[in-house]
């Protein structure tokens, strides 16, 4: 299972998971010699909780120039290194993380496993996984599943130039430069798989700060697009 995440003053993605991974800038556009680039797990959008271990990041320059980023950082809650600025114009940030799920079929519909007691976990209704007292008495062998995540992010100096296209398992296009996305500006994305429009796919959007339960969801169109009207606000800014 594959996600594409891309952040850009909000998080947006293919799919959804109680804590999204996802990469960005302390600034998107700065005049600056450097910028801090942060990256994590989060539950609260772009607010990291839980650090990304053992990432590698791909760095692009405006050239077109490409290096490989190790962070050092030693934190729990976060990763995070400083990307040196040398030139004018847009650098974009590349990682991949995987998490391993499992998954089962209740009732005919397979939901994501979590091995908990029953006093530490919300009411059945109230969640959209299971854990061993939904099953009772049955015999079950959950599925191992890698959920697998590609992560963008966009840094300008002083000036916005062409994104460089990179490969990833689906590919999200911004017909506006994404760090040209203002409030109440409605955005109009392409989506593509294997360099084919991807059509129906779920596009999760959040705010800064949202939960899951706060996201957005959309349903691309036959030919890939779909228009993010008027999602930012303000508070995304």
């Amino acid at each position: 299972m594959r996600i594409l995440l891309v952040s850009s003053l909000l998080m947006l993605s293919v799919s959804s998971f109680a804590h999204e991974p996802y990469v960005a800038p302390l600034a998107y556009n700065t005049s600056q010699t450097q910028v801090a680039i942060v990256s994590g797990y989060a539950e609260e959008a772009l607010n990291s909780e839980y650090a990304l271990k053992d990432a590698k990041f791909e760095i692009i320059s405006p050239n077109n120039d490409k290096n490989l980023i190790e962070p050092e950082s030693k934190l729990g809650s976060t990763t995070v290194f400083d990307l040196k600025l040398p030139e004018s114009g847009t650098y974009t940030v590349k990682t991949s993380t995987t998490y391993p799920l499992k998954y089962i079929q209740d009732q005919k519909e397979w939901k994501m496993f979590f091995d908990m007691p029953a006093d530490q976990a919300p009411k059945k209704a109230e969640r959209d996984y299971v854990i061993p007292a939904d099953l009772k008495a049955k015999k079950y062998t959950p599925i191992e599943v890698k959920r697998e995540w590609t992560l963008f992010t966009y840094v300008s100096k002083e000036k916005n130039t062409p994104i460089q296209a990179m490969l990833a398992p689906i590919q999200v296009e911004f017909l506006t430069h994404p760090n040209e996305l203002k409030a109440n500006q409605a955005v109009k994305i392409k989506v593509s798989k294997d360099n084919q429009a991807l059509a129906n796919a779920n596009v999760v959007i959040r705010a800064k700060g949202a939960t899951d339960e706060q996201a957005k969801n959309l349903k691309t169109l036959i030919d890939g697009t779909v228009i993010l009207a008027k999602i930012l606000d303000n508070r995304s800014l």
